[in-house]
């Protein structure tokens, strides 16, 4: 029979928050790519070349970051749910 291991539990939150963080850096790269191409492409064809792409990489990177934040909370949950239940069984258990 499988025995309780409250580490297993430990490293499957750390790996939902390395996942979550990942997350959030992807998304806010991503982001910041897209704004800097988007910003230089407006900007060629106009005058404001680089104030364009400076100005898209800054607004369309933390549109990026608040999506990666959004998607990452949903790990974060799971791992601080995982968490409580280990914290809930030291609590609980009898003493032997």
């Amino acid at each position: 029979m499988t025995q309780y291991d409250p580490k297993i539990l430990q490293k499957y939150a750390d790996r939902l928050y390395t996942q979550a963080n990942t997350i959030i850096f992807i998304w806010s790269i991503a982001g910041i790519m897209v704004g800097a191409l988007g910003g230089y492409l407006l900007g060629s064809i106009t005058a404001a070349r680089e104030n364009l792409a400076v100005l898209g990489t800054a607004i369309v990177g933390l549109f990026g970051f608040l999506i990666g934040r959004e998607r990452a909370f949903e790990l974060k949950f799971r791992a601080q749910t995982a968490l409580c239940q280990v914290k809930i069984e030291e609590n609980t258990r009898g003493r032997e």
